[in-house]
């Protein structure tokens, strides 16, 4: 048994002061309330709080090596710059941008995340080996098209097919989840959303898609098709099965109601929505609506950052500045999407809460600092004032990844060398 002793720790029923979190050699949480008396713990973290550890509900992980590549344009130009970068990638090249996300997730308090690139069976595991938890989405674009031709020569078709394999594979690894990707419906003919929509439904592997990202993407989809985004895809079936939807920035009400009635998730990103000028997601509409949601950060391409805490504070007070309503959205609400709520959506449902019977994903945070004093409500500091750089401890299904700036499942050294090199390769290439 591993015992863990904080000043505090967040769970599902609020708050508790002088708390003890304990979990079995399999990593489920046995126990999670007050200090017990005899109790001896393996860990005495005073000055430090506990909380469930984070998930990421969108990211494409690799792009850690296209950070700062288009900072000040638009989502299109940013997009046409990030795909002419990518040419230029490697296998190596994904696989070192991968463990550079990984340490930063780590290092931030990040225990899960939904990703949608390229992905195959060595990539997968190096999550494994990381400890953390991946819905792993390969990337489709056509079924002709070739995504990522300096990776792989897999041809979108060819990708379905490798998620399949891939999903029974990992089928009963705790950690790793496969998910189809198209890409996004302006991106995606309709004949092909319609076929994955019926081989998600067939295989039960979920489908994660970029929706109603930009207001680009929707005067395109309805001059194409006559329909928004959502509306085209609901037409195509494709919310019958199970989709997580990134972004959904434009959802319009009567899309937000077919969100509700299916179950389909969605993934808010408001720092890359607000970087690239895509507005701000109707976070406070999708939470009336009862909307299954998770909170994302999208790539460093168009956020710069992995850091969900960032995500945390905006979430929470976007909406009250746009409304001029501070009851607009509840920081316990947010917190409950980043944890929670992110686990279910990604997949995670045994993890995402301090609670008896789940696995043990948390993350202990200092609170000796400056910034953190006074904080006589936890809710309060976790979301208006911690920040990733609290982070001190990050355990995984109990097992142990990062300590007071150690990592521990992950040469941390080298991921950088080589991340770094793999960077200034690419930016030659590109000159």
């Amino acid at each position: 048994m591993t015992v863990i002793w904080a000043d505090a720790m967040l769970t599902p029923t609020g708050p508790v002061a002088e708390a003890e979190l304990a979990f079995d050699s399999e990593g489920r949480i046995e126990y999670a309330g007050p200090q017990r008396p005899g109790s001896t713990p393996t860990y005495d973290l005073a000055g430090h709080v506990l909380m469930p550890g984070l998930v990421n509900g969108h990211t494409h992980s690799a792009m850690t090596l296209l950070r700062g590549a288009s900072d000040d344009d638009g989502f299109m130009p940013w997009l046409a710059a990030v795909q002419a970068a990518e040419q230029h990638l490697t296998r190596d090249d994904v696989a070192a941008g991968l463990q550079l996300a990984m340490l930063e997730m780590i290092e931030t308090g990040t225990t899960s995340f939904a990703d949608m690139y390229h992905w195959d069976a060595g990539l997968l595991e190096l999550v494994r080996a990381a400890g953390m938890r991946v819905l792993a989405a390969p990337a489709v674009f056509t079924d002709e098209a070739v995504g990522f031709p300096g990776v792989s020569p897999w041809t979108g078709a060819e990708v379905l097919d490798a998620t399949e394999a891939l999903a029974e594979r990992f089928a009963a690894d705790p950690h790793i989840r496969l998910a189809y990707g198209p890409h996004a419906p302006y991106t995606t003919p309709p004949e092909q959303l319609r076929a994955i929509a019926g081989r998600s439904r067939r295989t039960g592997i979920p489908i994660h898609i970029h929706v109603s990202e930009s207001a680009a993407e929707v005067a395109d989809m309805i001059d194409r098709y006559g329909s928004t985004p959502a509306m085209h895809l609901e037409s195509l079936g494709l919310f019958e099965a199970d989709v997580l939807a990134a972004h959904c920035v434009h959802l319009t009400p009567e899309e937000i109601a077919v969100f509700a009635r299916t179950g389909t998730a969605a993934s808010h990103n408001p720092v890359s929505n607000l970087k690239l000028g895509c507005g701000v997601a109707p976070l406070p509409e999708l939470l009336e609506a009862g909307v299954r949601l998770t909170l994302g950060t999208d790539s460093v391409a168009s956020n710069n950052s992995l850091d969900l805490f960032e995500e945390i504070k905006l979430a929470t007070i976007l909406h009250r500045g746009v409304r001029g309503d501070a009851a607009a959205v509840r920081a316990s609400d947010v917190l409950d999407i980043a944890t929670r709520g992110g686990a279910q959506a990604i997949g995670f449902p045994e993890t995402g809460a301090l609670e008896v019977g789940r696995l043990a994903d948390v993350i202990a945070l200092d609170v000796t600092g400056a910034g953190a004093i006074p904080h006589p409500s936890l809710v309060s500091h976790l979301a208006f004032s911690a920040r990733g750089s609290d982070v001190r401890h990050v355990f995984i299904g109990g097992r142990h990844v990062y300590a007071n700036g150690d990592h521990l499942s992950l040469d941390a050294v080298d991921v950088r060398a080589r991340a770094t090199a793999a960077a200034e390769r690419m930016r030659a290439a590109s000159l």
